[in-house]
């Protein structure tokens, strides 16, 4: 299989993930947990027989600021999951994975906020465009609304991940992306074990083979194919196929559940897409 073909089946599987939101008859928590679980025991298992020798390290080597940054990166990917999957509950897959979309604007934001630079008139354009997208897709500027409050969780769920994103960064090349996607979604199952109401959890077979669904194909399989074909896709063009993962999962609520967007939500997400591309285009450029 090609690196270009991965990376667009890993982007889908991602994107096929949210529906898991709705399908599912869980609260976000038991949800988040079971995802992370899985995903970590699938994960283990892949390195175990598969990767044994994939970025090989020492904890010892390992200083005491990136394992608190490790663990935090694990918190962080349960609390992303949580909003996640919480907005997709209160106003359907549509609405939550066009407020996430928003989350290359908040990785610029952050990157220029670290490195201690001015905000460039393309990146202000970039987010003003975006903001204008946001607001199609609300009905109403109010929180007793539940579509708004979903692309309010959906935000920022996206803006939790742009955090994560810059984490691994500075994780990646340490660890490597399968032991640091494994540590992670553990670190994030520990999380959810410590919150998450033992009395109140039901599992029925049907969750629970859909659970496995999306531990096992929605997130760690495509997790593999990501890490694997990133050595051989520019990152640019990695950046502008993951934009993408919003559409997939827009098209697959709409096919699979039954749940169209109105026009308003799809002129959004076409705005919000149209001002990521933008972004990426101006910063490869910067970097050609």
């Amino acid at each position: 299989m090609s690196a270009g073909l991965k990376l667009h089946l890993a982007v889908l599987l991602f994107g096929a993930a949210g529906l898991m939101g709705k399908v599912i008859a869980m609260p976000a928590t038991q949800l988040v947990l079971g995802r992370t679980l899985i995903g970590a025991i699938a994960l283990a298992l892949f390195i175990g027989f598969f990767a044994k020798q994939e970025h090989r390290f020492g904890w010892s080597s390992v200083g005491m600021s990136k394992l608190t940054l490790l663990v935090g990166s694990g918190i962080m990917l349960a609390i992303h999951w949580w909003t996640f999957f919480y907005a997709i509950q209160l106003a359907g897959v549509g609405v939550a994975v066009v407020g996430f979309s928003a989350f290359p604007v908040f990785v610029t934001l952050l990157e220029a906020l670290l490195q201690k630079r001015q905000v460039q008139p393309m990146d202000a354009l970039v987010t003003a465009i975006v903001v204008i997208g946001l607001w199609l897709v609300a009905p109403s500027i109010s929180w007793q609304d539940a579509t708004f409050q979903g692309l309010a969780w959906g935000v920022i769920s996206g803006a939790l991940f742009a955090v994560l994103a810059l984490l691994n960064k500075s994780l990646v090349s340490i660890f490597g992306g399968l032991h640091l996607g494994f540590w992670q979604q553990a670190m994030a199952a520990v999380c959810c074990c410590l919150l998450v109401d033992w009395s109140a959890l039901r599992i029925n077979a049907y969750d629970g083979a859909n659970l496995l669904i999306l531990g096992v194909l929605l997130t760690a399989f495509p997790h593999v194919l990501f890490i694997s074909c990133l050595r051989h896709i520019r990152a640019h063009m990695a950046a502008i196929v993951t934009s993408l993962e919003p559409v997939y999962a827009i098209i697959f609520a709409w096919l699979l559940l039954a749940e169209q967007p109105p026009l308003s939500t799809l002129l959004g997400a076409g705005i919000i897409l149209f001002a990521v591309v933008l972004g990426h285009w101006y910063q490869n450029r910067l970097t050609a």
